[in-house]
């Protein structure tokens, strides 16, 4: 089974993405958490580094290229990440979670510890930069939503409730094809 969990920052797709791989015994790929650990390596914040990013494609392209691959070669995985559904295209299920900006810089300022009017101006740059590099790279288009069969809006469940959700909707999927 392969299952691609979406998201603007913020919008608990690192949450959710754990626990239901957890649940069902799947191996996680996180494009989130690698290109965190690259900014850390650069010594940069994610701003930072998205601006560096957005002038050397080399960075997401071969973030970007490590996951396609992983989802190619693997079966029993969950890929997370902004472009995790696109580059997935045997998918069994591809996920997008959703939330207002306000919810959304509210939890990255909790994560991170910085005020949230801060978060909301860091979190806009932020998805401006990676929106402009998708459109220029990919030709995808962030607030398209069509390709994903599952779009769930994060701030009306808690994390145990939105999991629940994609897991029936598995189940589901899984009796149709009985």
């Amino acid at each position: 089974m392969k299952i691609t969990i979406s998201g603007f920052p913020g919008s608990g797709t690192s949450t959710i993405a754990g626990m239901l791989a957890d649940h069902m015994g799947l191996n996680l790929v996180s494009a989130g958490e690698t290109f965190r650990r690259l900014a850390a390596e650069y010594n940069m914040s994610l701003e930072e580094f998205g601006v560096l990013a957005e002038r050397d494609p080399e960075i997401d392209m071969r973030l970007d290229m490590e996951q396609k691959r992983m989802a190619l070669e693997h079966d029993g995985i969950l890929l997370e990440g902004r472009l995790a559904g696109h580059f997935t295209e045997d998918a069994d299920l591809r996920v997008w979670l959703d939330a207002p900006l306000c919810v959304r810089a509210a939890r990255i300022s909790k994560r991170e510890g910085k005020r949230v009017a801060h978060t909301i101006d860091e979190t806009i740059k932020r998805e401006e930069c990676e929106s402009n590099r998708y459109k220029e790279y990919y030709q995808i288009d962030l607030n398209d939503h069509t390709i994903y069969d599952l779009i769930i809006d994060t701030s009306k469940h808690t994390p145990e409730e939105i999991t629940a959700i994609i897991l029936r909707e598995i189940e589901e999927r899984i009796r149709r094809e009985e």
